[in-house]
């Protein structure tokens, strides 16, 4: 029989795990050198300890799989042992990544689409939000739909009020759908301040730790120079950017990233995306030409399951964390359709 070679790891948990049908699950972990890995724990081992997202562990006796293997980097072999030896930092800021809302979205007869849940998806939103405890709300786009009746626009307005009694404020951009009274209850809260517009000047969140810039989605129309980022940042601020646009190389037929990033004025860390209705993401590299950091991108996803082919598609608004300038990414689950 081969025998297995074991390792000792410390690492840090990334992401809630994820079963599958032996009753294993996965989980997304850094090590101590910063890279990011999968670790498969088997149902054994399920009794030892509660895997809590951003808190970090020693395991004694994990197997290491080869890169090339097709299964999980790390994973835990009969006498693994694992204990917990840190715990999450409070971050600097917190946001709640929402998109693609679509609200007044008209019904169809295609059941997976899920339009019927539209309001509901949104509220559970608003909901996780208040529970969370976030510093704000960004919306990457397509809050409303083509048409939305007045009693929507209502209800919406209402929970925007709850927000901002808790404190919360909702940063965003415009998409390309919308509607003279969704327009016009967009301007109405961005006028009294519970709404804001993001544009190419920063908003500052937290200690200055987080400068937020947005694009709508026509933005781009007269050139990306006149719509990119620009202004002065604190140096240590994390700078993120809203925008509702298809991208490459994560959609196809898309804006160039390396075409945004040649016409901000700013370095940017990170893209907050809508415009596709299904989660994705991607870790782009090179873009920096002086210094080779990777820039990250990724889309929210629709709230509900109004993509093409969306059978089995799980709506979910994202956690974004920023704690020492490293912004943790978290998929928060809405009810299902």
């Amino acid at each position: 029989m081969e025998e297995v070679e074991t390792t000792d790891i410390t690492v840090r948990v990334l992401g809630p795990p994820k079963f599958d049908r032996h009753s294993n699950h996965e989980i997304l972990v850094e090590d101590a050198d910063g890279r990011l890995s999968d670790l498969r724990v088997w149902s054994k081992h399920h009794g030892q300890v509660e895997w809590r997202v951003g808190s970090t562990y020693e395991l004694e006796g994990v197997k290491r799989n080869p890169v090339e293997a097709n299964k999980a980097r790390y994973e835990t072999a009969a006498n693994t042992q694992i204990s917990r030896v840190g715990h999450p930092q409070t971050p600097d800021v917190s946001l709640l990544h929402v998109s693609d809302t679509h609200l007044g979205r008209p019904s169809t007869d295609k059941e997976h689409m899920g339009n019927a849940n539209q309001l509901e998806r949104f509220l559970d939103a608003v909901n996780l939000a208040v529970r969370s405890r976030v510093d704000a709300i960004i919306h990457s786009g397509d809050i409303f739909d083509d048409d939305v009746d007045e009693a929507t626009v209502q209800i919406v307005e209402e929970h925007v009020d709850l927000l901002a009694d808790t404190g919360i404020p909702i940063y965003y951009v415009r998409g390309n759908h919308g509607c003279d009274r969704g327009d016009a209850f967009l301007r109405s809260q961005t006028d009294a301040g519970r709404m804001i517009h993001l544009s190419n000047e920063p908003q500052l969140l937290g200690e200055r730790t987080l400068a937020v810039y947005g694009m709508d989605a026509d933005g781009s129309t007269n050139g990306l120079s006149e719509v990119a980022p620009a202004g002065d940042t604190p140096q240590d601020a994390y700078r993120l950017l809203a925008w509702h646009e298809a991208v490459e190389p994560i959609a196809r037929d898309g804006v160039s990233i390396r075409d945004l990033v040649e016409a901000s004025e700013v370095e940017l860390d990170a893209l907050a995306l809508g415009d596709l209705h299904k989660h994705k993401r991607a870790y782009i590299g090179d873009v920096y030409k002086d210094t080779g950091e990777r820039f990250r991108a990724f889309y929210a996803g629709a709230t509900t399951g109004i993509a093409r082919k969306s059978e089995g598609y799980e709506p979910a608004v994202w956690l974004l964390q920023i704690t020492d300038g490293t912004l943790e990414r978290y998929r928060l689950p809405l009810r299902p359709r």
